[in-house]
Order: C-alpha cells, then sequence, then structure tokens
C-alpha cells in the first residue's frame, strides 16, 4: 500500500511537470526571459494583497507585475528627487539674490539724504562765487572773515560728503562725458577741441559706483566743424 501511495504521489509530480528543483530551474529561466520584454500589468494594487503564486504561469505574472510596480516607483523617486534638487537650487538663488538685494540696500542706504542735501551745498558754493566783487568792496576785512567762515563750513560739508561715499565729479580739463555731464551750453571756440569743457555751471556728484546728479557744463565746438 505504501509503495502504491508513493507510485500515486510521484505520479502527482510528474504529472504536474516539476518538483521544487525544476521550479526554480524554470522560475529562473521565464525571470530572465521577462527582462528582455515588457507585459503591461496592473501596479496600483497593494503589494500585501498579492497572493502566493499557485503555479508558474501565476508567478510570472506577480513577477512582472511586480517588476513594473518597482519601475513605476523609481520614475516617482526620479522626479520627487529632481524636485526637490530644484526646490533647493531655487531656494539658494533666492537666499543668495536676498543677500545681494539686502547688501545693496544697506550700501545705497544714504543716497535720497545726500541727493536730498547737494542743493544746500549749492547754495553755499554760489555764494562763495559770488562774494568775490564785494570783498573787493569791503574794506572792513569783516566780509572776508565772512566768507571764510562759509568756504570752511563748504568745506567740512564736502568731507563729510565723501567720508560717505560721494564725490564731486571732476571737470577741469576734460571732455565732455555723456555719462557724467549734461550740456546745457555750446560756444564756438576755434581755440579748442570739440567737446572739451569750456566751463562747469552746476557740480555734479557721484555717490560709490551710482551718479547722483550729473555736471552742468558748457562745451566747445570748433567753428570749422561741421
Amino acid at each position: 500500500m505504501y509503495e502504491n501511495e508513493k507510485r500515486d504521489g510521484s505520479e502527482d509530480a510528474s504529472s504536474a511537470g516539476f518538483d521544487d528543483l525544476n521550479i526554480e530551474k524554470e522560475l529562473g529561466k521565464r525571470i530572465g526571459e521577462a527582462d528582455g520584454g515588457s507585459i503591461a500589468v496592473e501596479t496600483d494594487r497593494d503589494i500585501d494583497d498579492i497572493p502566493n503564486p499557485k503555479n508558474l504561469a501565476e508567478a510570472e505574472d506577480e513577477l512582472n507585475y511586480l517588476k513594473n510596480a518597482l519601475k513605476s516607483l523609481k520614475r516617482e523617486y526620479e522626479d520627487s528627487n529632481s524636485n526637490y534638487l530644484k526646490s533647493l537650487a531655487d531656494m539658494e538663488n533666492l537666499r543668495k539674490r536676498m543677500n545681494r538685494e539686502k547688501e545693496e540696500s544697506l550700501k545705497y542706504s544714504n543716497e535720497k539724504l545726500l541727493r536730498d542735501l547737494l542743493p544746500v551745498l549749492d547754495f553755499l558754493d554760489l555764494a562763495i562765487g559770488h562774494s568775490a566783487y564785494y570783498l573787493e568792496q569791503d574794506s572792513s576785512g569783516n566780509l572776508k572773515t565772512f566768507v571764510d567762515g562759509v568756504k570752511l563750513a563748504y568745506g567740512e560739508f564736502v568731507k563729510i560728503l565723501k567720508n560717505y561715499g560721494a564725490e564731486v565729479i571732476e571737470t577741469s580739463g576734460k571732455n565732455f562725458d555723456a555719462n557724467f555731464h549734461e550740456a546745457v551750453e555750446i560756444v564756438e571756440d576755434s581755440g579748442r577741441q570739440d567737446g572739451k569743457i569750456i566751463e562747469e555751471k552746476r557740480k555734479g556728484y557721484v555717490f560709490k559706483d551710482r551718479l547722483l546728479r550729473p555736471s552742468m557744463v558748457s562745451i566747445a565746438k570748433s567753428k570749422d566743424s561741421h
């Protein structure tokens, strides 16, 4: 009887077509074949819900499902990682831009104040410029003392502006430069080259690397130029 049962069991195994060793070999062979092809399977199932395969065909289907699921997860990871790196780069660029804007804001924080003070400096400059005639008429010397005081105040004013980064634009002996000068008068002068600054009408100033206001000047134009 035992022999019959053994024989019956052998017949069952042979009718299935494979034993445990053959299953492992056949499954390995099919896994290798599956690597070269693409089988569309659902990839939205919960892996915990996947039943254990009952035969080689089910094992192959579930293997392909898991491979596609892995590919899908890999794509999702790559997309997420790419978005994460892009977000990091955007944040870093934003941080750098904000730092630049903060530094620039601090660097030029006094620009408006300095520009508003320039008319006061102009009045002092005009007062000194127009004092020469009256100094000649003054015999007491009192006016000279007053003018000297104004000149001293003007010099201190200019020094303070320079300490904050504002400086006078040089015009004496210079050629006209539209970046720093504004031509308010053109004078025909055969003795000077075209564009040579003849006279400064109002001083101009720069603040660090910015133009506070241009110098107003008169420039020469040769009579022979066309």
